[in-house]
């Protein structure tokens, strides 16, 4: 997996986090638990632990929470989706999504729809 791959599937799942405008310690939490279980992050060496996810969190969470609220914002989501178009784990990420959507106890409608496009661009709605 290459180190832009890597970015490109962690942006699509923090993009949760910040689909509804407000981030809660229970999403950023779920993100660091679901996604340090996908199968791909087991394989990457180093593993991606909770602690890493949690760096690369904070180091992007800015760049993220930016593209989401562009009029691009589309453009970029969509670039995301077809730059993994053929990762073998694409209904995973739309597990952990989903599972980050659950974590404040309620889904947004924006949550939802963030879900939904990613889910209907691959075929998998």
């Amino acid at each position: 997996m290459t180190p832009n791959e890597l970015n490109n599937i962690l942006s699509l799942i923090a993009a949760a986090i910040f689909a509804d405008d407000h981030v809660y310690a229970s999403e950023i939490e779920a993100f660091s638990k679901a996604t340090s279980k996908l199968k791909f992050a087991q394989k990457t060496t180093p593993k991606l632990s909770e602690a890493k996810l949690l760096a690369w969190y904070d180091a992007n969470k800015d760049t993220i929470k930016n593209s989401l609220s562009t009029p691009y914002f589309k453009d970029w989501f969509y670039a995301l989706l077809k730059d993994l178009k053929d990762f073998p784990e694409k209904k995973a990420i739309l597990d952990v999504m989903r599972e980050i959507s659950y974590a404040d106890g309620e889904v947004h409608i924006n949550e939802r729809a963030l879900t939904s496009l990613a889910a209907n661009f691959w075929g998998l709605s």
